[in-house]
């Protein structure tokens, strides 16, 4: 019987060092799909233990298989993060304050590390980032980030062509203050 195998057994069975040792395996990326979302780190911890909460709670969910048991835990999380951000009043912002982004032929212009991505989308109001997290870091398709966010399909792939511009634009502002 694998590791993996013998925690769950100990989760279903309520045993407290197997709930620790499942904890411990997937409070981590729980708590990225939460924070990346919110952007609040306080909010994001308290979506993760809720998360961890509801697995306990409900062991009949628990799945055998360690991957598809941490897709169903940020996809809690995840939902859950939309709903405290979707209660905030600033979810989407305007077409004009988005700046508009000139074609630049500069090709180093856009040679940009994953950590300055990550700083610039962490930067953009809820809704361009709840957006921008799903299609990119989630692989999720327009009409399913449209069923979760409860938006229109047309109005999802909008909001994330603005969201690119808006996160192109202060990469493209952030290295000319640096560079």
């Amino acid at each position: 019987m694998s590791n993996y195998s013998h925690i769950i057994k100990g989760v279903r069975e309520c045993d407290a060092q197997s709930q620790m040792m499942f904890y411990d395996l997937f409070i981590r990326s729980v708590y990225r799909s939460a924070y990346a979302i919110t952007g609040d780190e306080s909010e994001a911890e308290e979506i993760a233990q809720d998360t961890m909460l509801k697995a306990f709670g409900r062991p009949e969910l628990l799945n055998d298989d360690a991957a598809a048991m941490e897709r169903m835990l940020r996809r809690i999380a995840s939902n859950a993060a939309i709903d405290v951000v979707r209660r905030r009043n600033d979810f989407f912002i305007s077409k004009d304050d988005v700046p508009d982004c000139e074609d630049d032929d500069d090709e180093t212009a856009y040679d940009f590390s994953v950590e300055e991505i990550k700083e610039a989308i962490a930067v953009l109001p809820d809704g361009y980032r709840r957006i921008l997290y799903l299609r990119l870091f989630e692989e999720v398709g327009f009409s399913e980030v449209a069923d979760i966010l409860k938006i229109n399909c047309s109005t999802a792939r909008v909001q994330y062509v603005r969201g690119i511009a808006k996160l192109k634009s202060l990469l493209i502002k952030k290295k000319s203050y640096v560079g």
